[in-house]
């Protein structure tokens, strides 16, 4: 008997202004696991590191802190602001904050929906692309296929988020 790898899907990516005037940028990724798998993989580092932009440390408590550590330089830090295992995650990183919404969907599967409150606008185009890719790579890790994180394809996520998010 074989199983059946799904192909791999691409996120829905758009862009919105919250009430605050902030740029909100926003992608929906649907997953064949249960909430409870991805909340495993949101905050478990040994889980992180295979496929977050960085080395990441979290315990999911409302207050505590988050540190990111990128080879060779100083952890950067947040501080999570919402943790609802296994459903909600939301933290702060750097001039961002990141919300992790998880919700059920049929099969037993979920709907990854990561909203990014954009320290800087300007680099929507780039933010986009690289969660894209980061969420693919999730995708693929989870689904036991080869990383498909291309570097070949960072440029054609890059023009294409550009020009969808151009004014």
């Amino acid at each position: 008997m074989t199983s059946e790898t799904p192909e791999p899907v691409e996120p829905t990516v758009s862009k919105t202004i919250n009430d605050d005037g902030a740029t909100v940028l926003t992608l929906e990724y649907p997953f064949a696991y249960p909430p409870a798998k991805l909340w495993k993989h949101l905050t478990e580092p040994e889980k992180l590191k295979y496929w977050f932009p960085c080395e990441m440390d979290i315990q999911p408590r409302r207050d505590t802190e988050v540190s990111f550590t990128y080879a060779d330089q100083r952890p950067l830090h947040g501080i999570v602001l919402e943790a609802e295992k296994p459903s909600l995650l939301s933290f702060t990183w750097e001039k961002e904050t990141l919300r992790w919404e998880l919700n059920r969907a049929e099969n037993n599967g979920c709907r990854l929906v990561l909203s990014i409150i954009a320290g800087n606008p300007a680099h929507l185009g780039t933010m986009a692309a690289g969660w894209h890719l980061t969420l693919s790579g999730l995708d693929d890790f989870l689904n036991e296929r080869d990383l498909g994180q291309d570097p070949a394809l960072w440029q054609v996520y890059v023009d294409r988020y550009r020009a969808q998010f151009s004014d």
